[in-house]
């Protein structure tokens, strides 16, 4: 399973609902969390290599 980075809900790998940006992919609940991820994708990518702040 996955964390879709927009609402937090766990997301299978099999969505049709994903996209690769930076050389990562990124997976989605639905098309409108996907649309917003895209809208504004380093929203999303700087909120969860927050939540990762025990590595650095």
């Amino acid at each position: 399973m996955h964390i879709d980075p927009v609402c937090g809900m766990e997301v299978s790998k099999e969505t049709e609902f994903k996209v690769e940006y930076e050389g990562k992919i990124y997976y989605f609940c639905s098309s409108q969390c996907k649309a917003q991820f895209e809208a504004n994708p380093e929203k999303y990518v700087k909120k969860e290599h927050m939540r990762h702040g025990c590595c650095h």
